[in-house]
């Protein structure tokens, strides 16, 4: 079983590993342990978890991981969404879509850490968009049917749930909470998740499936 650790936000994303990833992967002969960012730690407390505040910190837990021998491969699961404005590559995005601006930054990210163990991974554009691939488990779960209809429309016109904008009042979250604020970001989302499935899942997410597929396989 190869052992991958995956540095995550917070909760939710920590909930969508256990639930979502990890049983369908260790099937597969890969075994996922969910990390969440330590953002920062006061005199004599323990460190608050969730949360991206810098590169620096996230560079730190990386780094640390990677000291641990007997993990095969360190890998991401961070929003692109607000991401670090410091973060490798974030200062010369090229033009193009979605997809040829995150593979920038996760490559910058990879030069940067300097370890063939490290494979980052930036969520497109954060993991709502995951719950907006799920939008009619969603509406199921929370019993409103329109809900579905409404993010399906919006998923259509942007060209698929990985493609929906960033934008502070139009990112994925920003969508969901409009069209239905009762959300429950730690609680909804990995039920709608796992109630969809994670093949597909993958089926609508390109970028997704692929980092899962670099994980299956000793591809790096």
């Amino acid at each position: 079983m190869r052992q991958v650790c995956v540095l995550v936000e917070g909760q939710t994303e920590e909930n969508v590993v256990m639930r979502v990833l990890q049983p369908e992967l260790s099937e597969r002969g890969v075994w996922l342990t969910p990390v969440v960012l330590k953002t920062r730690r006061a005199a004599g407390q323990p460190h608050n978890r969730g949360g991206v505040s810098r590169w620096s910190r996230i560079e730190y837990d990386i780094r640390a991981l990677l000291r641990n021998s007997a993990v095969d491969t360190v890998t991401t699961m961070l929003d692109f969404y607000g991401l670090p404005s410091d973060t490798p590559g974030c200062s010369g995005l090229p033009a193009g879509d979605a997809y040829a601006r995150v593979a920038h930054v996760e490559k910058a990210m990879a030069e940067s850490i300097g370890d063939t163990r490290f494979l980052p991974f930036l969520v497109l554009h954060e993991t709502e968009a995951w719950v907006l691939a799920a939008a009619r488990e969603l509406a199921e779960l929370v019993e409103s049917p329109r809900l579905a209809d409404t993010l399906e429309k919006q998923i259509k016109a942007a060209g698929g749930p990985e493609l929906v904008n960033d934008g502070p009042r139009t990112a994925p979250s920003k969508r969901i909470l409009k069209a239905y604020p009762g959300y429950h970001k730690v609680v909804d989302g990995p039920d709608a998740i796992e109630l969809l499935g994670l093949d597909a899942l993958r089926a609508v997410c390109p970028h997704l499936d692929a980092w899962l597929g670099r994980l299956e396989s000793s591809e790096r």
